[in-house]
């Protein structure tokens, strides 16, 4: 199989077969990283693509990176933030978390399957860590990216990202605990 970077020189020379292999291979994984980042699947879609015509005017400049997947993963980052720093999405969210709340205690917590929960849990858990604590997370297990490729990505140093990531762990472990408490009815969550 040819390597991403391959079709990225191939990109660079005019290949346009090489792009529809790398939208193939990345257009999924790309979306669902947005997706996750903003909870918002119509935004993520036009992240995507946007991510895609970025990727296209960097190799017409000829900076081809020498490691594409943290690359196209940081150009999916840099959108997000681009979007939180937009007061239109800071408002949706407060808009958003309101409806949530509301419809969260209207739910009773039988009439969720166990698995729905623990995923509901593990979203909201998501949801409560900073931006990039949450990144970290999702980068390593939904999208798989290794240590060093999300170092490479975020620009930080190896250690510093395994360090952030088991405080962010021990944070989630903290998280899910305090919401299995809930569910029993035993304690309420700290707000």
């Amino acid at each position: 199989m040819i390597s991403d970077e391959e079709l990225l020189e191939q990109i660079a020379h005019g290949n346009e077969a090489s792009l529809e292999a790398l939208v193939y291979r990345y257009h999924k994984p790309i979306f669902e990283y947005l997706q996750r980042m903003l909870n918002n699947s119509s935004l993520a879609e036009d992240l995507s693509q946007e991510c895609f015509i970025r990727l296209c005017q960097t190799v017409r400049t000829g900076r081809l990176p020498s490691r594409f997947r943290p690359w196209i993963y940081r150009i999916a980052t840099n959108l997000c933030k681009d979007v939180w720093k937009s007061s239109a999405y800071r408002k949706e969210s407060l808009w958003e978390a309101e409806k949530l709340s509301l419809h969260s205690d209207s739910e009773t917590v039988s009439s969720i399957l166990e698995r729905q929960w623990e995923r509901e849990s593990v979203i909201r858990a998501l949801g409560s860590l900073a931006v990039d604590e949450r990144e970290i997370i999702i980068l390593r297990f939904y999208h798989e990216l290794k240590l060093d490729e999300i170092a490479e990505m975020l620009e930080q140093p190896l250690g510093s990202i395994k360090t952030k990531l088991y405080k962010t762990f021990k944070k989630m472990a903290h998280l899910l605990n305090t919401e299995e408490v809930d569910k029993h009815g035993t304690a309420r969550r700290q707000r």
